[in-house]
């Protein structure tokens, strides 16, 4: 959004104009149907859950909690189960649902580095060739600007702290992605950074 500074209001940082706006945050982890002894790969192996929660800042109970899943699934508490028979449906039912939510922020753990360049990259395997389904076209557009698709692009990270890392970074506009992984990588010294260890390390369970 574009706007002249003689149009804005500045208020002075007390009550209401003191608390941080009601963000819409959609956390989410996709779940792979990799080959034994491969770690999966978007050309070849099929997205088969995507699990969701959709928060507002300042509550204490998510509004949505659901899961997207390839051909059913047992009942899970506390979540609505979205079955689909085809992978192509799966994916986009869930692009529906993440126009629907309009979250401000997306996030997850490494779902900068894993979750959305894997299902950006499978959402691609599904359309290309002659065999490709065509349903699948618009399943980039992510964004808050119509018909705009989200850009990944390859970067890397070098300090005396940290090493150097090689990282995924997508662009989605209208919407921050704040990856869980590299804030406790930053942030804490642990032995071991999988999701795992870290919600027994901060949660006591895993």
């Amino acid at each position: 959004m574009d706007i002249t500074y003689v149009d804005i209001i500045a208020r002075k940082s007390e009550g209401e104009w003191s608390k941080i706006a009601p963000l819409r945050v959609l956390s989410f982890d996709i779940e792979c149907q990799g080959r034994k002894g491969y770690f999966p790969e978007a050309e070849k192996d099929p997205v088969i859950q995507i699990a969701n929660a959709l928060t507002v800042y300042g509550e204490k109970v998510p509004r949505v909690q659901n899961v997207f899943t390839l051909k059913g699934c047992l009942p899970i508490v506390g979540a609505q189960v979205i079955s689909s028979e085809t992978e192509v449906d799966m994916l986009m039912k869930w692009r529906a649902f993440l126009e629907a939510c309009d979250p401000d922020v997306m996030t997850g753990y490494n779902v900068q580095n894993f979750d959305i360049p894997y299902l950006l990259d499978r959402a691609e395997t599904l359309g290309k060739g002659k065999y490709g389904n065509p349903m699948i076209k618009g399943f980039a557009q992510w964004g808050r600007i119509k018909n705009s698709k989200a850009k990944m692009r390859e970067t890397t990270f070098q300090s005396a702290a940290y090493g150097k890392r090689n990282n995924t970074e997508t662009t989605i506009e209208g919407r921050v992605i704040f990856d869980m992984l590299p804030y406790m990588q930053r942030n804490h010294k642990l032995s071991s950074y999988s999701l795992n260890s870290v919600c027994a390390e901060f949660l006591g369970q895993q």
